[in-house]
């Protein structure tokens, strides 16, 4: 024997009385719920919206009479209208009471909505829409103590009937009175001592235009909300929230919302939601049904490959069994999956296998079928491969592959070792050395094997063609010449003195007989010397010595300019010389008396003989002093002319030195 819990014990009914229901010895107890007024579904969590049809048949007792309210008159409150039933022919308006706010009356007004037709609905834009037929369908939250206005732009104000078990109602009771709706100028208003806190319903047919006009159903469910929480015991039949959520209240908006437990909502925390606990399983999508009667208000929608109702099986998709020829099948959620035999392929193992169509022979080979052949299929190999798909060289360096190199087998494969100068796989591609210019200066280059060469233009060489040729390399040209060049040209230039194409012949100056008077001409490197007759002196023996009278003119002021520079220059070269003389003279006696071992006397050796070294050098500079250009500058010769010339007194005068001019 089991033990199972009480099914009403969790209060499942939302909005209705729980029956308990057993259901055997190994069965678990099952629960009925007996739905309040405005409810249905196997909780009683689902508001009542399946009202009649808009085609009810205007004969039938219970239903709603079509009428058309007249214009509002002053007929008071508690007056009934009077209703005349609608005819094919005519139609009279009943005569409604007349609506007037209380003072501080809060009023709602309902608007219109013909974009909510549900059917016949033709709309030339989105503010001017045409009904045709249809129903629509309004759902309202009011305060407590507000009276509703609904405003129908149709010809007159509709007529609503409350809907309720016992049919259809023009009036509602409310605590034994009876209370009539109301005619306001532009609509319908329900006061708001016929809406008692929670679900009302009401439902109006209307025709809109003429009373030929089509039939356009309005449903209309107004939900009245306390201005606060309601305390227990008060006159609201059920608790606020449906006891499965907390009410608080809103004092600015005069009413109250419900905080719903988890899996509850609605405005009451009425509605719950079966899809809350997730109860389709392996990602399966759960839907809200909310329909009773079906012993679950939730459906699963199942991924591919589960199914169950709450998608907890996974599909064998082998028990079909669709693999063929002996094939295995495995099932997963995509689908079956078949493994083949040998021989066989397809989705299902259904298309037997030419081991010849995928062409498995390389090499050209030939491919046959061969039955019980590991592979199924033979290969006929072309000359030079072989192995079972004819993917061997039988021998890779046979067909000498390499064109200028030499081959080496390298496991299944081949290698080309190329001779310099060429590469690539086969050795057939020649190095061009030339390609990276290596030859300058507008140098040609030749490609060799393993090599270049570079001819160079005549200005230059070397490898490179980077030594300029200078042509003037070549070229010697002699006494002091030097060379120059332009392009491959060259010629000589030649010292003063000097002509020919090396500069090799010594121009002869005594050739234009330079020296006159007489004298001799004597040919020297780049100059000449002439020796002048008695008489005449000069570098071309051009001044003539003569004596005057000795009168007073006959000094030597009165003598020539020329003739006054060269006896003063002659006095001082022999003064110098004297000079000269007399300090070697004192030097070579202090070094003979003087000659020992102190660095003193060592000092003064070597002063005297410094002395004595410049004296020689000066000698020596007088003595090769040689006659040129005039560009030179004087030099004296120390050996005097043979000539000397006598005053009247018998004293010598003067003697004259041998001098070429500037």
């Amino acid at each position: 024997m089991g033990f199972f819990t009480d099914p009403c014990a969790s209060s499942p009914c939302l909005h209705g009385n729980c029956s308990r229901s057993d259901g055997g010895e190994e069965e678990e107890p099952s629960y009925t719920c007996e739905c309040s007024e405005g409810y249905e579904g196997e909780r009683c969590d689902q508001i009542l919206l399946d009202l009649p049809p808009a085609d009810w048949d205007p004969a039938t007792p219970s239903a709603p009479e079509l009428v058309t309210p007249a214009a509002s008159t002053t007929t008071a409150a508690t007056q009934p209208p009077t209703t005349v039933p609608t005819t094919t022919t005519t139609a009279v308006a009943p005569t409604l009471p007349s609506w007037q706010p209380k003072p501080g009356q809060r009023l709602l007004v309902v608007p219109w909505e013909a974009d909510r037709v549900t059917e016949g609905l033709h709309c030339l834009s989105p503010e001017l829409c045409e009904l045709t037929s249809g129903t629509l369908t309004l759902s309202v939250e009011v305060p407590e103590e507000s009276a509703v206005k609904v405003i129908v732009n149709a010809s007159g104000a509709p007529v609503l009937w409350r809907v309720s078990e016992e049919g259809f109602l023009r009036s509602s009771i409310l605590n034994g009175t009876t209370v009539w709706f109301l005619q306001a100028p532009d609509g319908l208003v329900v006061p708001d001592n016929l809406l008692p806190l929670g679900q009302n319903y009401f439902l109006s047919l209307i025709r809109v235009g003429a009373p030929t006009a089509p039939e356009v159903t309005l449903r209309l469910n107004l939900t009245v909300k306390a201005s606060s929480c309601v305390e227990p015991g008060s006159s609201f039949s059920d608790p606020q929230c449906s006891g499965k959520g907390k009410c608080i209240t809103q004092p600015s908006e005069s009413t109250f919302f419900c905080e719903c437990e988890d899996g509850y909502t609605g405005i009451f925390c009425e509605e719950f939601d079966a899809c809350h606990r997730r109860p389709c399983r392996n990602n399966g999508s759960c839907t809200d049904v909310r329909q009773g009667g079906e012993g679950r208000n939730f459906t699963c929608t199942c991924q591919p490959g589960y199914e169950g109702e709450r998608c907890q099986r996974q599909v064998d998709h082998c028990l079909s069994q669709p693999c063929r020829n002996g094939a295995t099948c495995f099932s997963s959620l995509a689908g079956p999956r078949c493994y083949c035999p040998e021989g066989y392929q397809g989705t299902a193992c259904e298309q037997k296998v030419d081991p010849c169509a995928s062409s498995p022979c390389h090499n050209n080979g030939t491919c046959y079928a061969q039955g019980p052949s590991p592979l199924g299929f033979g290969c006929s190999c072309t000359t030079g491969f072989t192995g079972p798909t004819c993917g061997q060289l039988v021998n890779f360096c046979a067909l000498n592959p390499c064109a200028h190199g030499v081959c080496r087998s390298v496991g299944n494969s081949y290698r080309c070792l190329c001779v310099p100068g060429y590469h690539g796989l086969y050795c057939e591609e020649e190095y061009n050395e030339c390609l990276s210019a290596p030859c300058q200066n507008y140098a040609t280059c030749r490609d060799l094997i393993n090599s270049y060469e570079c001819v160079c233009t005549p200005q230059f060489e070397g490898k490179h063609c980077e030594i300029y040729k200078d042509p003037c390399l070549k070229v010697h040209c002699q006494n002091g010449g030097r060379c120059e060049s332009s392009a491959l040209n060259t010629s000589c230039i030649c010292a003063a003195g000097y002509l020919g194409e090396k500069c090799e012949t010594d121009i002869n100056e005594c050739e234009s007989s330079p020296c006159r008077h007489g004298g001799t001409c004597i040919d020297q490197s780049n100059g000449f010397t002439c020796h002048c007759p008695p008489g005449w002196v000069g570098p071309s023996c051009e001044i003539h010595l003569q004596w005057k009278p000795a009168h007073a003119e006959d000094t030597l002021t009165n003598m020539p300019r020329h003739s006054l520079y060269i006896i003063i220059g002659a006095l001082c070269v022999a003064f110098i010389l004297m000079l000269i003389i007399l300090i070697v003279g004192i030097c070579r006696i202090s070094r003979i008396e003087y000659q020992g071992s102190s660095r003193h006397a060592y000092q003064e050796f070597y002063n005297c003989r410094s002395i004595d070294s410049e004296f020689s050098n000066a000698i020596a500079s007088i003595r090769h002093a040689r006659f040129g250009k005039k560009s030179r500058p004087a030099m004296y010769d120390a050996t005097p002319i043979a000539y000397e010339d006598y005053s009247p007194d018998d004293k010598p005068l003067v003697t004259l030195i041998k001098t070429k001019d500037l």
